[in-house]
C-alpha cells in the first residue's frame, strides 16, 4: 500500500513538472511572437521590453559581444533608424528547450528574416531566456 502512495506521489510531481515545462515553453514562445509584433509596428522600445534591462545582458553579433540592455537599444536604434530600415521581420523557432526548469532557463535557436524594399537580410540566432519579476527575458543573444 505505501508502495503505491510513493508512486503516485512522484507521478503527480512527474506531471507537475511537465506542465511548468509546457507553460515556460508557451511563454518564449510569446515572448518571441511579441517581438516579431512590435519590431513589425516600428517600435524599437517595445521591442526591447523582451530583453533583460541589466548591464549584464549580452547582444552577441558579427562585431562581437555587446554588454547591457541600454547599450543594445542604442546599437539598434543607430542601425535602424526608421520603419523603412527596419522592414518586417519574421522569425522561425527551430527548437526551444528548457536549460534548468527550476530557475526556468530556456535555450532557443531559430532565425530570422526582415523583408524590406531594397533588401531581404536573414541569418540566426541562439538565445538564454530566464523567468524575470514573472516573465521570461533574453538575457543573452548571439544573432549572426
Amino acid at each position: 500500500m505505501n508502495k503505491w502512495i510513493i508512486c503516485a506521489v512522484f507521478a503527480c510531481f512527474w506531471a507537475c513538472d511537465d506542465d511548468k515545462s509546457v507553460q515556460i515553453v508557451k511563454d518564449i514562445r510569446e515572448l518571441l511572437l511579441m517581438q516579431q509584433n512590435t519590431w513589425n509596428e516600428g517600435n524599437i522600445e517595445k521591442f526591447m521590453a523582451g530583453y533583460h534591462r541589466d548591464s549584464g545582458m549580452q547582444f552577441i553579433g558579427a562585431k562581437g559581444v555587446r554588454y547591457g540592455w541600454q547599450a543594445t537599444l542604442d546599437a539598434y536604434k543607430n542601425h535602424y533608424p526608421d520603419k523603412g530600415a527596419m522592414g518586417q521581420l519574421y522569425f522561425d523557432i527551430d527548437t526551444i528547450e528548457l536549460l534548468d526548469n527550476a530557475a526556468e532557463i530556456g535555450h532557443v535557436n531559430g532565425r530570422w528574416k526582415l523583408i524590406r524594399a531594397k533588401d531581404t537580410p536573414a541569418g540566426h540566432f541562439s538565445l538564454i531566456t530566464r523567468r524575470i519579476s514573472g516573465k521570461h527575458k533574453i538575457i543573452i543573444d548571439h544573432t549572426w
